[in-house]
């Protein structure tokens, strides 16, 4: 069978964290307690699940700073490790505070979610390859016509070519998709980025107008 990131049943709590030696990452035991679980592994973002972390902390980073568009570098990802447990795991704020200067997102997700984030990666790709491939037509056309200068050309297609109604153009060429296209993974990280139980309390307390313990948000999210 086929190993996926999130495990034979194609669900689970994935916590990215980032840290430059394996040692300097949260003791594994501490973390059970802490998030109450009793099954947990770390796994290498340069390891056999490299895209799906990769995709997660393209994610994150689109979230934070737009990410990068034209693709997903392995190697500029800031994610080092993440933390694989058991699905519907919330975030506990103590940990979430502790953990800070490691932890850099948590998320609970499945097949379908990660299938998501894929497609929507690769679709805002696309659209900034689309681009990307026009990005440098002034700089060339203008080249172009300084060498056909030095050539002694005089064929006007080539000399008289309008270089600021090229620029107007492809200086704003597609960044409307790519803006929509990064507003819809935000989306997505937003519905399935780590919350604590108490903040889904008082985002569903806030929605039905009355206090909701966070027992009953985490009925909700399960």
């Amino acid at each position: 069978m086929h190993k996926t990131l999130l495990g034979p049943y194609g669900k689970a709590t994935v916590v990215l964290f980032t840290s430059q030696f394996e040692t300097q990452l949260p003791k594994l035991a501490q973390l059970k307690k802490q998030l109450g679980i009793t099954d947990g592994k770390y796994f290498s973002s340069n390891g056999n699940f490299d895209l799906p972390i990769a995709a997660l902390d393209e994610a994150v980073a689109t979230a934070r700073n737009g990410g990068r568009p034209l693709g997903i570098h392995r190697r500029a990802v800031e994610c080092t490790h993440v933390l694989v447990t058991l699905a519907d795991v919330h975030a506990d704020l103590f940990a979430l505070i502790k953990y800070s200067a490691d932890l850099l997102e948590g998320f609970n997700l499945t097949e379908p979610a990660m299938k998501e984030l894929t497609d929507l990666l690769n679709r805002r790709r696309h659209i900034a390859w689309m681009r990307h491939a026009c990005s440098d037509w002034t700089e060339t056309l203008t080249k172009h016509i300084a060498r056909a200068q030095d050539l002694g050309l005089t064929d006007p297609s080539i000399l008289n070519v309008d270089i600021n109604a090229i620029s107007a153009i492809t200086d704003p060429y597609a960044l409307e998709a790519i803006a929509q296209a990064s507003n819809e993974i935000v989306v997505w990280y937003e519905r399935y980025r780590w919350r604590t139980a108490k903040t889904v309390a008082n985002n569903l307390a806030d929605a039905a107008g009355s206090d909701l313990s966070p027992e009953i948000a985490d009925a909700q999210m399960a």
